[in-house]
């Protein structure tokens, strides 16, 4: 438990339990700390989701044998609540290198309703493998963004706008980045490229795999910050996204730095692609969404 008496991401992990009568079932109870807008962070399912697919490969296949997510892909069926949850794993393939799972979330049903009373919310298929023994083909690539992430004491500074705070899963974070001089937060590159430093405030690491599962869907979105009082007047969901893997955190892992662009905007549908950095500079995952963006009614004034 953290300092401030609220689950971080791994004590969730931790209280992940099989079901009683199944061998690829587990049971978890979500909060209202893991909630955006209007649901559960699409992270947060995606990061829990990965964690239950390791735990049902361990006792179906061995432990350590596929120890890490290799690749994700999730689709968003419906949003998901806070409450008790059921997880479902199905083995679709293995090979020597790498095991495919089917991973599916769905609320768990009250006492003496059907098991499958609801329906999948979340649907993933994750492919698991073990990043230390890859080898094989390895050129070096010239990235598309050349520059070095922004240095987080000197060039950036704590966002202290109040959507930071506004829900309980932004409220974990600390947010640092450039700000242009328009007040604009990390448009130091240009156009719909954005960067953001982010930590957590009660002091956890970032020191596990499901982490950046995790922080893969808490960019600064591209589109957002071009607007003011975006959240206002939008709400946004995430039809789908994908991570690839690219090694893991190192174990004293704080910060990592977020770089999110979106190559078009157009009619309440936009991409966001993701690069997840250490301090140094080193690449550990990438992301890429497909969000759709909703207008927010606006009240109707009281008399």
């Amino acid at each position: 438990m953290s300092s401030r008496g609220r689950p971080n991401l791994l004590d969730v992990v931790s209280s992940l339990s099989s079901v009683p009568g199944t061998r690829n079932q587990y049971a978890v109870k979500i909060t209202r700390d893991w909630c955006t807008q209007h649901s559960v962070l699409g992270g947060f399912s995606t990061a829990i989701m990965l964690a239950a697919g390791q735990r049902f490969l361990d006792q179906e296949l061995g432990v350590g044998r596929y120890p890490d997510p290799v690749h994700a892909f999730v689709q968003f069926l419906h949003m998901v609540h806070p409450g008790p949850s059921i997880i479902t794993c199905t083995l679709l393939r293995v090979s020597k290198k790498q095991s495919v799972l089917q991973v599916e979330l769905a609320r768990a049903p009250k006492l003496g309703e059907d098991s499958d009373s609801y329906p999948t919310t979340t649907l993933g298929i994750f492919t698991y493998g073990d990043i230390s023994k890859e080898k094989g083909l390895t050129q070096e690539t010239r990235p598309v963004i050349t520059r070095p992430p922004p240095d987080r004491l000197t060039e950036c500074v704590t966002i202290d706008d109040p959507v930071v705070s506004s829900t309980p899963v932004t409220a974990k974070m600390n947010w640092v980045a450039p700000r242009s001089p328009q007040g604009l937060w990390g448009h130091r590159l240009g156009g719909h490229n954005r960067e953001v430093w982010l930590s957590f405030r009660d002091g956890s690491k970032l020191s596990d795999v499901l982490h950046l599962a995790y922080l893969s869907d808490l960019p600064l979105q591209p589109p957002a910050t071009h607007i003011p009082d975006f959240y206002a007047k939008y709400a946004i969901s995430t039809l789908c996204l994908s991570i690839e893997f690219k090694r893991r955190p190192d174990p004293s892992t704080d910060w990592i730095m977020v770089r999110s662009n979106s190559n078009k905007v157009s009619n309440g549908r936009y991409d966001a692609a993701l690069q997840l950095l250490d301090e140094r500079g080193d690449l550990l995952a990438l992301s890429n969404h497909v969000v759709f963006t909703s207008d927010l009614k606006p009240r109707p004034a009281r008399l």
